[in-house]
């Protein structure tokens, strides 16, 4: 057996070295078209247009996005230059908003800051509201007598203390700049030194309280 096979292995590997070139050729002319067959079939699959594959950016390859930009708010309650507030009433002012300095309370005999705008008047003048809204609560305390808060759109607020209990609003009520709430009395402590007189707090949205004097036509008044 291993006689007849090997004039047989020669023969073939005589075959092989004779047409090694041909062969090759053979082959490459095979690979040429099976590449020309896998376009053609792409470019069908594609409607004509050969894909080209591009490999994506890892993530952490991608420049980090800058965070969108808020934009300014355009509620006319949240921007102080667009609202102005009619005067609660009219007196001296006995008290500016100072809230990064502190102001003596000979009647607490403390200093604090004061967040609040005070007009001085007599017992029974009436306290009108600044802007409008709706009347969200009304309490009543030794140190600040009784006190109405005026909600407004936006979520501001505005707080009338050291009223009379009888005031003329109720709780839900919706208020007109103008309309009158309540009347100064002679109750409340915690600021008795100034006499009688509207202790007015604005807050914003936050909670935080603010300078009603910005909201005023005239910061004098």
């Amino acid at each position: 057996m291993e006689k007849t096979n090997k004039p047989r292995n020669q023969k073939f590997a005589s075959f092989i070295r004779k047409n090694l070139y041909l062969i090759l050729m053979i082959v490459c002319v095979i690979a040429i078209a099976t590449m020309v067959a896998v376009t053609y079939a792409v470019k069908q699959k594609s409607g004509g247009e050969v894909v080209d594959v591009v490999l994506q950016d890892k993530p952490e390859d991608k420049p980090a996005e800058k965070p969108a930009e808020e934009k300014p708010s355009t509620n006319p309650v949240a921007a102080a230059e667009e609202v102005l507030f009619a005067l609660p009433l009219e007196g001296e002012v006995v008290g500016v908003f100072a809230n990064d300095t502190l102001v003596y309370n000979a009647t607490l005999n403390q200093w604090a800051t004061h967040e609040a705008y005070d007009v001085a008047a007599e017992a029974g003048t009436e306290v009108k509201c600044v802007y409008g809204g709706k009347v969200e609560s009304i309490t009543t305390s030794v140190l600040r007598g009784t006190e109405v808060v005026v909600l407004h759109e936006g979520g501001m607020k505005t707080v009338y203390s050291l009223l009379g209990s009888d005031v003329n609003v109720t709780i839900g009520q919706s208020v007109k700049k103008g309309d009158v709430i309540g009347k100064i009395a002679e109750t409340g402590t915690f600021e008795k030194h100034k006499g009688p007189h509207l202790h007015l707090e604005v807050w914003n949205k936050d909670g935080d309280r603010i300078d009603p004097a910005q909201f005023f036509e005239s910061t004098d008044k």
